[in-house]
């Protein structure tokens, strides 16, 4: 039930992040390299800065007071692939080409 709940969220995250900013451009960017174990401390601190003002605007606000939000934050991309839940919209992977 509860995994149900996420993947639901990790999909409406997903189609959320279809609007291409920069900003979104760059944070996506961030999370990415993290899942490869290639980001700093610095640059995920921004990316989840970025992330909680995204969910604040669509009310997941709830998200980014959890405990250990910078940690939990950026374990999301992990379990969106753990679970073979694609969050990364085509535009930013075409990007990375």
């Amino acid at each position: 039930m509860i995994k149900k709940r996420i993947e639901k969220v990790l999909i409406f995250l997903k189609e959320t992040l279809i609007i291409e900013t920069t900003e979104a451009r760059e944070m996506l960017k961030v999370y990415y390299d993290y899942t490869k174990g290639n980001a700093s401390g610095e640059a995920i601190d921004s990316a989840n800065k970025q992330l909680n003002k995204l969910l604040k605007d669509l009310s997941f606000g709830l998200l980014t007071v959890i405990p250990f939000a910078p940690i939990t934050i950026p374990l999301i991309a992990k379990f969106a692939d753990k679970h073979d839940i694609d969050i990364l919209p085509e535009w930013f992977k075409d990007s990375l080409k």
